[in-house]
């Protein structure tokens, strides 16, 4: 009897426990079910005001269940907040000159049962003209000025903020003892296109609405301002540490004196005539006065020169019409010797402003193969004509003629002033 009724209590258990694990079978599934895994996440780190990006994400999931995917931005715009891809838009500015912000991205990827997976990143929203503002502020040093490439004797300093500007000159009048000085101050606008190393500004004077055109260039410690309207070019140095430069086969050698300033990068040609940079001589230092566009040769009295003829030079020394290369070697009979005037560029090829009037240089050749020979020395390779000749920054131009220097002059600058230079030297 006992052993039956304990049969019969067994089975009942029994038949229990498996209504129990067949009634459970979903909770069991949820409870061994793993989580998706996330395995792309594709977010810009930085963008501008207003820009529209794309905002990725990838996800995978073991037991094959419909993945959800929830974005979250906490500023902007979503054109929508599921999916694994959506089109976002960065918050909106008025105005321009507005510090950058910090925007948070949050997605969630959840499977079927109900589990989830996140991701969290930021975006750093920005004005390319602050932060390119921000890049120039400082306080600059004049260390040169010209107007239409001549030297003006001038010192001063230049302030800048993300909006303002102040300038103060000392400028040594002619024949007297005392100097005057300006302080000029107001606002500028940067106008696209520009970025950190070249660009244009509006530059609003106060108390003149018209604004000013310049031309800038900036390499990260040498600030260029050309003035468009008058030619009027300065040249600041930021105050600071010098900057380290590493020797290598396509920068300017190692500097060697504080005074010998590296040259302004300059990638896009600009209309007006560009200050040249200095260059590293050897073995002893040179005079630290910055060199203009227009560089006076030294002290000679070349004899006097007849008109320059016209016709074709029956033997000249070059006729294809292409710059031809000097050294130290071939300098004699080549340059002075030469039957045609000789233009000698002074150059080498880390100089940007060298690479801007190479073009220049070569069309020019071409076209008054005729009339003068220009000739190209690498002042690197050929230290002996180069320290003979005194320059001091390039591109730097001498004119020969008859085996005598008559003319020289320097800097980058647009094609048709460089022709004048060398016919007005040439008359």
């Amino acid at each position: 009897m006992n052993i039956f009724k304990s049969i019969r209590i067994g089975l009942v258990v029994l038949l229990a426990l498996q209504i129990a694990i067949f009634s459970g079978c979903d909770q069991y599934k949820e409870f061994t079910n793993n989580p998706p895994e996330i395995t792309t996440f594709t977010v810009p780190a930085e963008v501008e005001y207003g820009e529209t990006v794309q905002l990725r994400i990838r996800a995978f999931d073991a037991d094959d269940d419909d993945l959800t995917y929830i974005w979250d931005v906490s500023e902007g715009t979503l054109v929508r907040d599921t999916g694994p891809e959506v089109q976002w838009t960065a918050p909106e500015s008025d105005e321009e000159m507005v510090p950058s912000k910090v925007v948070t991205v949050n997605v969630y990827v959840r499977d079927g049962s109900e589990k989830d997976a996140s991701k969290t990143a930021t975006i750093l929203v920005y004005s390319k003209p602050y932060r390119v503002a921000e890049v120039l502020s400082g306080t600059y040093r004049l260390v040169s000025k010209s107007v239409h490439g001549d030297p003006v004797q001038v010192a001063g300093t230049l302030r800048l903020t993300p909006t303002t500007f102040t300038q103060e000159f000392q400028e040594v009048l002619e024949g007297e003892a005392q100097s005057l000085k300006q302080f000029v101050t107001g606002s500028y606008k940067l106008v696209r296109p520009f970025d950190q190393s070249s660009g244009t500004i509006h530059w609003f004077t106060h108390g003149n609405p018209r604004p000013s055109v310049i031309t800038y260039t900036w390499d990260g410690r040498f600030l260029a301002l050309v003035f468009r309207a008058d030619s009027t070019q300065y040249i600041y140095n930021r105050e600071g540490p010098d900057l380290e430069v590493v020797e290598t086969d396509d920068v300017e050698p190692q500097l060697v004196e504080e005074d010998i300033e590296p040259e302004p990068i300059d990638p896009e040609p600009i209309e007006e005539d560009i200050e040249p940079e200095p260059i590293d001589p050897e073995p002893e230092p040179v005079d630290p006065e910055p060199i203009e566009e227009d560089v006076e040769p030294e002290p000679i009295d070349p004899e006097p020169v007849e008109e320059l003829e016209d016709e074709v030079n029956p033997d000249p020394v070059n006729t294809d019409g292409k710059p031809v290369t000097i050294t130290d070697a071939t300098f004699k009979t080549e340059v002075l010797e030469a039957e045609l005037p000789v233009v000698l560029e002074f150059e080498a090829d880390w100089c940007p402003f060298c690479r801007q009037m190479r073009p220049i240089v070569e069309s020019v050749a071409l076209e008054h193969r005729n009339t003068f020979i220009i000739g190209k020395l690498d002042i690197d390779e050929n230290r002996q004509t180069t320290e003979k000749y005194k320059v001091k920054g390039i591109p730097a131009y001498v004119v020969f003629r008859n085996g005598a220097e008559i003319a020289r002059f320097a800097g980058a600058m647009p094609k048709d002033i460089f022709v004048r230079r060398i016919l007005d030297a040439l008359k």
